[in-house]
């Protein structure tokens, strides 16, 4: 007879605790406004695994570029400046990628969605090609001491481009290299 009250007992125990969390986990929010039914909330564990993979997509591409044959082509100083500022930018994105792992609300990934779609490694890019029509740019540029002053502002502007620089920015290195190429057809047509 013990035997069985005890039987018993445990089970009207695990009863008594599986029935709250079976009513907890049918439970429904009461709507906002009445006839309206209640929208699931959205997971913020789905936004945060895309951001993740973006977030890896653009440190990946970020690591190729410094990596590349183009970067290593250019002259040491500015190469080694121009991976000094992508080392930069990888290291903004694995402080991004630690908020974003910290996120537990859809506003938290929404900031990070913003902060990640400003972050441009496009930007690299065009600083590599500018620095490259520098570089071929000197020779020419040697005798011409304005022009020569055109290239080292645009090889400067251009370095001091970072990936959440605006267009601006990569507008004013580009007009300083073609203030040099006018300046240096200025002087190959009066020659």
């Amino acid at each position: 007879m013990n035997t069985t009250r005890r039987i018993t007992a445990t089970a009207l125990a695990t009863a008594a605790l599986v029935v709250p969390s079976a009513l907890a986990a049918t439970a429904v929010a009461a709507p906002d406004k009445p006839g309206k039914p209640v929208k699931p909330a959205k997971t913020v564990k789905a936004q945060t695994k895309q951001l993740l993979k973006d977030i890896a997509g653009k440190d990946k591409r970020l690591d190729r570029l410094s990596t590349s044959t183009a970067v290593e082509n250019l002259a040491d100083d500015t190469e080694a400046e121009l991976v000094a500022n992508v080392t930069d930018a990888r290291t903004a994105l694995a402080e991004l990628r630690t908020s974003v792992e910290a996120a537990d609300s859809t506003v938290d990934t929404r900031a990070a969605r913003k902060e990640l779609r400003s972050f441009r490694v496009e930007n690299f890019r065009i600083v590599v090609n500018l620095v490259k029509q520098v570089e071929g740019l000197e020779e020419a540029a040697a005798a011409d001491p304005e022009a020569v002053a055109h290239l080292d502002a645009a090889e400067a502007a251009a370095l001091l481009i970072t990936a959440t620089s605006t267009k601006a920015d990569l507008r004013d290195a580009r007009e300083h290299l073609q203030a040099a190429r006018a300046e240096l057809e200025g002087e190959t047509t009066t020659a």
